[in-house]
Formats: structure tokens, C-alpha cells, sequence
């Protein structure tokens, strides 16, 4: 008997919350750019099947997706202001570090040459934050793919009321927002040999934009992790007392705390940003990485994820979005309605603060009722 298609309603979301793990990693084969937390290019697989308790999701047989709803961060973007400030600070005390070791006539032998001379990448720069080219070509590529996997929900003439896309006002948000639509839409217009598309972005305020970016508009969380932070820096202390150390006894420099941690964020930045992982990444061992990497991942769980409920009840509005979307597609297709005068595609770019939040409202990567990844 001859299946009927049965029409389904489709959500997508890119995550970036990373699984901490605590084996001994192997040498060989080792990516830092899988053990980047947040930072982590779109194109760095990690396998984050645990226990087999993890699936991809497939179209049920004869389903045919009628909408899409996608919640998306931002791509590879540049360091803020803030943290180019900060690897300058690193740079200027890496200097003091090795003129007094010098003076005092220590051993630099295993000090790596390239650390004596080192200057921040982006020393000078006065803007920060934006997204960069690999992150466009991240977001273009994931346009791309988005229609070649639904390539019924975008057969339709571009109508802004049909393929909504929608960017917090951020501007490397509304950057990724203009770069996945080029993907998307390539060949669909008239303009230039790649025949792109014109197409609009809409963004709400920063100050009321509560389906993406709830954690700035949310007081009482803002109340809470005000005072989380300094509980959660004191989880990461003994972590990164440990590596200073080895740092230390390592390569015979009066490392501080501070310093062991601006050297991951340097190794963070160089690995995601620059394809460099044999300078700041070779000062850890992969042990070292992945217990930084978890130092991450505790943050995110605490001030993001399902360390407390408020970090993701706060994304209710943005759910509830979701699902009004859905239903108002379903009716109009159960309706017949005409090609065109119903919505087909909702599609958001946010931040990491977006999109780990949503995922632990839809109770993603919890391990057991009640149980978390940390318990």
C-alpha cells in the first residue's frame, strides 16, 4: 500500500556545549581545535556520542518537512576589546618574566623561541568582536546545506513573510545572519554572477529582545550570575593552580595563575582563529588541555547550562516562539492554504548564550531524569 506523506515541522539547533571528559588523552591524534568549549569552529568534529545514548535525528519515513525553525550562534568571530587587552597584558608580563629570569641568569633552554618575542595578533587593533572570514564561510557553508537537506521548503520564490531570518543586534550575529541567507538563496536572484538574492534581516533592541538575548533582559539572572562567578572561579582554582605549576617547573618561568590563564585563551584564539596549535596550545600537554577544557565547560554548566534552572528558564518566550511557528505552519498546511502565503522558515542567530540556554530547556545531553553531565 502506497505510504501518504505525513507533513512534519522541523527544528534545528547547532550546540556548542561540549562534553567534558577526564581520560588521559593519547599523543597521537590529538586536535586541540576538538577541546576549544565555546570557542570551537563549526567545522571541528568532536564525537559526542556518549554511551551510544546519542542519535542523530532522520526524517521519519513518509514525512515531508513543511517548517523549519533553526536557532543558531554566531560564527568564528575576532577577540572583544577587553580580552586584546588582556593578551597584551600577557605580552608585556611575558617580557618582564623573561628579563628577570635572565637577570637572575636562569635556564631558558626549554623555553620555546617563539615565546621570547611574542606580540598579541591583533596588538593595535581598535575593534574587536566581528565576525571574521572563516566565520562567514561557516555560516554560508551551513546556508548551503540547509537547503540541499530541505530542498521542498525553499522551492518557493524569496518573500521575506515566507523565510523569515532574524539576528539579535549584535553585529557579528546579523553578519552570520547575511552570510547563511547568501547560502541559502545563492542562485535565486539576479545579482552578480552568483545570482544572489536580496533579502531582509530584522533584529529586536539589546534592551527587550526576549526570544534572543533573554540573558540581558532577565534581572534576576543577571542578579545570579553576579554572584556566581566568584563560586565558579574558585571551582577553576585548583585547575589552574596545577597547571601554573607544571608551566613553571615546565619551562623555569615565574608563571602566575593569570598567566597559565591567558595562555589558553591565547591557545583558544590561535587554534580557532589562525590554524596555530604549536605555540600557545604546545605549552600544554593534551592532559592539561582537556582539564582546561573542562575548567570551560564548568562555566558554561554553572552561569549557562543546567547548573540552575534559571540559566535556561529565562528562554521560554524563545520556545514558545518556536512552537506557536509550528503549529501556525501545521494549521496552514492542513488548510490547503495557497504556496506563499504561509510562513515555511524561522531562522535566528544568536550567541553561545542563546543557544546553550535553549538546548538545556529542551533537556539535551541530560543523562538520566533529573541528572546532569556534571553529576
Amino acid at each position: 500500500m502506497e505510504k501518504t506523506a505525513m507533513a512534519a515541522a522541523v527544528w534545528m539547533l547547532p550546540l556548542l556545549l561540549v562534553l567534558a571528559q577526564f581520560t588521559e588523552a593519547a599523543q597521537e591524534g590529538f586536535d586541540v581545535r576538538q577541546h576549544l568549549s565555546t570557542v570551537s569552529r563549526y567545522g571541528a568534529v568532536k564525537d559526542v556520542i556518549v554511551n551510544n545514548t546519542f542519535v542523530p535525528s532522520n526524517a521519519v519515513d513518509g514525512c515531508t518537512a513543511i517548517h523549519l525553525n533553526l536557532v543558531a550562534r554566531h560564527g568564528t568571530r575576532s577577540p572583544t576589546k577587553k580580552r586584546m587587552r588582556e593578551l597584551d597584558r600577557l605580552a608585556s608580563h611575558l617580557k618582564e618574566l623573561i628579563s628577570h629570569a635572565e637577570h637572575k641568569k636562569l635556564s631558558l633552554e626549554k623555553l620555546p623561541a617563539w615565546l621570547r618575542s611574542w606580540e598579541s595578533p591583533w596588538k593595535g587593533k581598535l575593534k574587536g568582536g566581528e565576525l571574521i572570514s572563516q566565520g562567514e564561510e561557516e555560516l554560508y557553508d551551513l546556508g548551503m546545506r540547509t537547503r540541499e537537506r530541505f530542498p521542498q521548503l525553499f522551492e518557493e520564490p524569496y518573500h521575506p513573510d515566507v523565510y523569515v531570518i532574524k539576528a539579535t543586534q549584535v553585529p557579528r550575529a546579523s553578519a552570520s545572519a547575511v552570510a547563511f541567507g547568501m547560502g541559502l538563496l545563492t542562485g535565486k536572484g539576479k545579482l552578480g554572477p552568483a545570482k544572489q538574492k536580496a533579502f531582509a534581516v530584522t533584529s529586536e533592541s539589546r534592551a527587550s529582545d526576549l526570544m534572543l538575548r533573554f540573558f540581558d533582559s532577565c534581572q534576576s539572572y543577571k542578579v545570579y550570575r553576579k554572584n556566581k562567578e566568584p563560586a565558579v572561579g574558585e571551582l577553576k582554582e585548583p585547575v589552574l593552580d596545577k597547571i601554573t605549576a607544571a608551566l613553571v617547573s615546565r619551562y623555569g618561568l615565574e608563571f602566575t595563575r593569570q598567566d597559565a590563564s591567558s595562555l589558553w585563551f591565547l591557545c583558544k584564539q590561535e587554534a580557532s582563529l589562525l590554524d596555530v596549535t604549536d605555540q600557545a596550545c604546545g605549552l600544554f600537554n593534551p592532559s592539561e588541555i582537556e582539564l582546561l577544557e573542562w575548567t570551560d565547560d564548568l562555566e558554561v554548566f554553572m552561569l549557562k547550562g543546567y547548573g540552575n534552572s534559571i540559566n535556561y528558564k529565562m528562554g521560554v518566550p524563545l520556545l514558545e516562539d518556536i512552537v506557536q511557528s509550528m503549529e501556525q505552519a501545521i494549521k496552514s498546511h492542513e488548510e490547503k492554504l495557497p504556496p506563499g502565503s504561509y510562513e515555511k522558515a524561522r531562522l535566528r542567530f544568536a550567541h553561545a548564550e542563546t543557544v546553550v540556554p535553549f538546548s538545556c530547556l529542551l533537556g539535551l545531553f541530560l543523562e538520566g531524569p533529573g541528572k546532569s553531565m556534571f553529576c
